[in-house]
């Protein structure tokens, strides 16, 4: 990775132009999320002055990452950015690991080192469009294309067996690729369900929650009507939304703190966190990750087939979207279903022991049966 400094340089300029709003009434309206102008200040402030991409950058060029070409069918050769991360242990398990939106191939790597450890060989590419990875060029491409031009980067690596883990978009994305190639994925690992893949089914009597599964009720019910304005945007306006957020690092920085500040489970994000992760969108230009939404409507999904792959969950409690068992059973073959206290969306970077524990135990035993 090595943003030109060019690059750097605009950026730093608009830093120091950035207007932020001063009619606020002490901010009395405002939505709560914590997305204050004393806090987009604080972080603005401290970009400015106490943070260096450069530092950031050669973290990130510590990982063992490649680029290569895999050839989607009706769109063609495609660049995709990825981390290989083998394993020592002798047999390991191959592994790909899928992210999503607002995420990027930054949130593998506090489990990389337990999952190397465990015996995995860790795949983690970008998705077509975000980070390091080209974007397509003409529409139509949706996750059905994704699947495929990560399963042609594991056949490209000589993986011809492996699991996969999704979180977000990355859990869709999982799953489809599941049904596309059973002959080579041998599990599916997810922790987040969304209602449009896995609905609730139609009960002769409801089952008897327990409290766990009673709160992701309430938190899907809280999320499909207070906080999927986000999802409506990026859906119907991706390129008209993508101008302002492209141009503005502060305005993508604030729409990125929303999604991270209300996804998470009380998380302590630092000042550093927040401006890289987004940046790793900035960069590259946001229409991109955004253009996935409208690209995969989820009001024109047809009925989800089921899943015979082996599946596990990983139910965290802060999870805006997750369903409980009884409902992913009547699409998905659950073989392994465990519940978290502490974790959110972001499970990979707030509970990573907790997250890389539930793979390393569900796909051990998954592939030793295989």
């Amino acid at each position: 990775i090595n943003i030109p400094d060019s690059e750097l340089e605009l950026l730093y300029q608009k830093l120091r132009l950035t207007r932020l709003p001063n009619n606020f009434d002490n901010e009395r309206w405002a939505e709560c999320n914590g997305v204050t102008v004393s806090k987009v200040k604080e972080i603005v402030d401290f970009w400015r002055t106490g943070y260096h991409w450069r530092e950031e950058e050669a973290k990130l060029n510590q990982l063992p990452q490649f680029k290569t070409h895999v050839n989607v069918k009706g769109f063609g050769e495609m660049e995709i950015h990825f981390i290989h991360s083998p394993s020592v242990v002798p047999d390991a398990v191959p592994l790909l690991f899928i992210h999503g939106w607002p995420g990027s191939f930054l949130e593998v790597t506090k489990i990389l080192p337990i999952l190397n450890e465990a015996g995995f060989h860790v795949v983690a590419p970008s998705l077509p469009g975000y980070g390091f990875s080209e974007c397509p060029d003409q529409p139509g491409f949706k996750n059905n294309h994704d699947a495929e031009a990560l399963h042609q980067l594991m056949l490209k690596i000589k993986y011809d067996r492996y699991v996969v883990q999704g979180g977000d978009w990355g859990s869709d994305i999982a799953r489809l690729t599941g049904r596309l190639y059973p002959e080579h994925l041998k599990a599916v690992h997810i922790n987040h369900i969304n209602l449009a893949t896995m609905p609730k089914p139609n009960f002769d009597k409801e089952p008897d929650y327990p409290a766990f599964e009673k709160r992701s009720i309430e938190q899907q019910k809280h999320f499909v009507t207070k906080e999927f304005a986000y999802y409506l945007v990026q859906g119907e306006k991706p390129r008209t939304l993508g101008f302002a957020m492209h141009d503005s690092p502060v305005g993508m920085l604030a729409w990125m703190m929303d999604k991270l500040f209300t996804w998470s489970q009380n998380y302590p994000w630092t000042a550093s966190e927040l401006i890289t992760w987004t940046l790793l969108h900035y960069f590259p230009g946001q229409t991109t990750g955004f253009h996935m939404y409208r690209e995969n409507d989820a009001s024109l999904r047809q009925e989800i087939p089921y899943e015979s792959t082996p599946t596990g969950v990983s139910a965290f409690a802060g999870e805006m979207e997750m369903v409980p068992r009884s409902w992913a059973e009547k699409t998905a073959n659950i073989v392994f279903w465990q519940e978290h206290e502490k974790g959110g969306h972001f499970a990979a970077w707030e509970n990573p022991e907790a997250l890389a524990g539930d793979m390393v135990k569900f796909f051990r035993g998954v592939w030793k049966d295989s």
